[in-house]
């Protein structure tokens, strides 16, 4: 990942403090993209015409925003920034803009307030298996945009639970 860094980039990471400066330390909440990665149970639910996506950890309820351009003036920025969706045949895509989380990982490397999230999430026939994907694009961190994958199977038993973070950060 360091090739695609900016100099701006490499030098945010290169300063990073693991103890010090990780942005969810003392049980914070992550924003997008870092909230993706989550290996808690989640699921999509239909509220009118848009979709949320309620994920376990941190109880966190992400709308998207679907017939929707973006953002209007008056949204303010937000840990999960604005998410407008749309269908491409079967797959949601999802674009996420005015975040003002500025962590793409917890690892020191930064994003810009102009980062834009591109995720596709495609559920295979049988409903066996979501794949899903999110182009990272944001010219102040990287060089060029960068592509993430994860796939997430399903397991017709799990529920969302309460997330407890002091619990889950024992476990770990």
């Amino acid at each position: 990942l360091n090739a695609y860094l900016t100099d701006n980039a490499l030098a945010a990471q290169t300063a990073y403090v693991q103890q010090t400066d990780n942005p969810i330390r003392d049980c914070q909440p992550k924003g997008m993209p870092n909230i993706m990665e989550a290996p808690y149970p989640w699921e999509f639910i239909r509220e009118g015409d848009d979709i949320v996506l309620h994920q376990e950890e941190y109880d966190t309820w992400r709308t998207i925003h679907m017939g929707t351009d973006g953002p209007s003036e008056s949204e303010p920025p937000s840990l999960l920034g604005y998410s407008a969706g749309r269908w491409e045949g079967d797959t949601l895509v999802v674009e996420t803009t005015n975040t003002n989380w500025r962590h793409f990982n917890t690892q020191g490397i930064p994003l810009s307030p102009a980062v834009v999230l591109v995720e596709r999430f495609t559920m295979r026939p049988d409903g066996s298996r979501m794949d899903w994907e999110m182009t990272v694009a944001d010219a102040e961190t990287f060089t060029e945009p960068v592509v993430l994958n994860a796939h997430w199977v399903w397991y017709p038993d799990a529920e969302v639970g309460t997330y407890d973070c002091l619990l889950a950060a024992e476990d770990q």
